[in-house]
């Protein structure tokens, strides 16, 4: 119901009711969202007002549009962090996630030449190279491309599907550190293919270097995310270094 004296918008209103719908669990994920039409109808407003909510709660990531099918209601977005350090696998168990992976492509290639700048190898020198497809809930998620030296071929003989971190401390390469960055881009043609997704989604790519505790290179990985299913957190503390002790003011004020 929209309280049409009130000065809250009329498409604000039945935004919020919608939210509240799905928050509630009334409206479940993947459930058809009343249309533009039905809006119109129940809340007795123009078409116009009933498209301005929903595309606010598409903005928002809470519904989303199926051209010629309708408008249904979005999964819960998944949490991880964007640091390659953490495990995909252990993150997954942590929030009782049913995940699988799916080793698409493994073995050694020669390095690329910015493969082989990022962990200081020789340009066409040899390489361990996986391509893992991170199943979420039964539905294509993540690409995981990696690239190891090839002094660690003997992964290639371990069980991919699980935790790389965990197959390459196995061997006596832990890593301690990594160096990240986060971008967001669009789905091609064969990644566009390989997560279901359409050409030209949203996806969250994100790229690193680990090292060992000398700083040397392990592992260049590049993770692509389906932007429609990840959200990814950050949790920063303000270094001491920067505190700076608030000036006391005198009686004046100054």
């Amino acid at each position: 119901m929209v309280v049409r004296e009130s000065h809250i918008p009329l498409y604000i209103q039945i935004e919020e009711e919608l939210r509240g719908s799905i928050r509630s669990g009334e409206l479940l994920a993947l459930a058809q969202v009343p249309s533009e039409a039905d809006l119109s109808d129940r809340f007795r407003v123009s078409r116009m007002t009933a498209r301005k909510a929903l595309d606010r709660l598409v903005g928002d990531g809470l519904i989303f549009r199926q051209p010629g099918k309708g408008t249904f209601v979005a999964p819960p977005k998944i949490s991880h962090g964007p640091s390659q350090s953490l495990s995909f696998s252990a993150a997954m168990r942590a929030q009782n996630i049913a995940f699988e992976t799916r080793v698409l492509e493994a073995g050694l290639v020669h390095a690329p030449s910015n493969i082989a700048a990022a962990l200081s190898l020789p340009v066409d020198g040899g390489v361990v190279f996986m391509r893992r497809l991170r199943m979420v809930e039964g539905e294509p998620s993540a690409l995981h491309v990696s690239y190891l030296p090839a002094r660690y071929s003997i992964l290639l003989e371990a069980d991919l599907t699980g935790s790389l971190s965990e197959l390459v401390a196995g061997v006596g390469a832990r890593i301690e550190s990594t160096r990240d960055t986060i971008e967001a881009v669009i789905a091609r043609g064969d990644e566009a293919r390989v997560l279901g997704v359409s050409v030209g989604s949203p996806l969250i790519l994100i790229q690193g270097v680990a090292y060992s505790a000398s700083r040397e290179p392990l592992r260049y990985t590049e993770s692509m995310y389906r932007g429609d299913r990840w959200r990814f957190m950050l949790d920063t503390t303000r270094p001491a270094a920067d505190f700076r002790p608030e000036r006391k003011m005198d009686e004046n004020g100054s």
